[in-house]
């Protein structure tokens, strides 16, 4: 009878977590790298706030995560650095619904040892090595090759540059020494003490950085509810806190 009784409560056990397992909702989170702190904080804030779901980042450069949604990757949620990556995905129809969210500058920064004190001083005089992203497929990159073109400091100075996956990778790189020098978005300086800033890049010189975000076709249907909190005041409050400015159709 013992027996009988300790293979009903096993039952009833393992039913019981199955259930629960089958009542938590997964919802997996395509996101740029320069928005990797703000977005773990509002995830965090989101899960503590639906006990019932579970959130997935995953976190690189716009590019690769646009390639990852081409090839069929299960991602509910993109949230892109750069339009020009995000008109791909909505050009193939992968898109259920989509805004622009946030907007970012570029900063040059430097490490604490190197002595570049402006932007003009990039130029073939300049010894020290400057990091970049990969223009290829890293916004931040893309958009400092841009700079650097309209500046005609591009061909000065390319045999100094040190190309890296992410923007992230970028501020490491300066971090550490490996680079002198380097181009980031304002919101990825503001989260290292140490590296410091000589100036912001001429915002002419480059294309608006807007970040789009959008609910990629056949996704969970509680990504609906955490898109819409993406966009809500209190989200955008703490995107603010990290140096990100609210796009004006954010709220169209």
């Amino acid at each position: 009878m013992k027996h009988l009784l300790l293979l009903i409560l096993m039952v009833v056990s393992i039913a019981g977590c199955q259930s629960s397992q089958e009542e938590t909702a997964n919802i997996t989170v395509a996101a740029a790298a320069s928005l990797s702190d703000a977005m773990k904080e509002l995830n965090s804030l989101y899960e503590q706030e639906h006990l019932d779901t579970e959130i997935t980042l995953n976190l690189a450069s716009s590019g690769v995560l646009a390639n990852q949604i081409k090839q069929g990757a299960p991602i509910d949620v993109y949230f892109s650095a750069s339009e020009s990556y995000f008109d791909d995905i909505k050009k193939e129809d992968l898109l259920e619904i989509e805004t622009n969210l946030l907007r970012n500058k570029l900063v040059l920064i430097k490490s604490q040892s190197a002595k570049l004190s402006s932007f003009d001083q990039l130029d073939e005089s300049h010894e020290g090595r400057l990091a970049i992203g990969t223009p290829e497929t890293v916004p931040a990159g893309a958009y400092a090759k841009e700079a650097l073109q309209y500046a005609n400091k591009w061909d000065k100075l390319e045999d100094q540059l040190i190309f890296s996956k992410d923007v992230r990778q970028v501020l490491t790189y300066v971090e550490t020494g490996n680079a002198d020098a380097g181009i980031v978005y304002e919101t990825d300086y503001r989260s290292s003490s140490k590296v410091t800033l000589v100036e912001d890049v001429p915002t002419q010189s480059y294309s608006p950085i807007i970040y789009p975000a959008g609910i990629v076709k056949g996704a969970n249907e509680e990504a609906s509810d955490y898109f819409t909190f993406l966009q809500s005041d209190e989200s955008l409050a703490i995107f603010e806190s990290y140096g990100f400015q609210s796009d004006v159709t954010a709220n169209d």
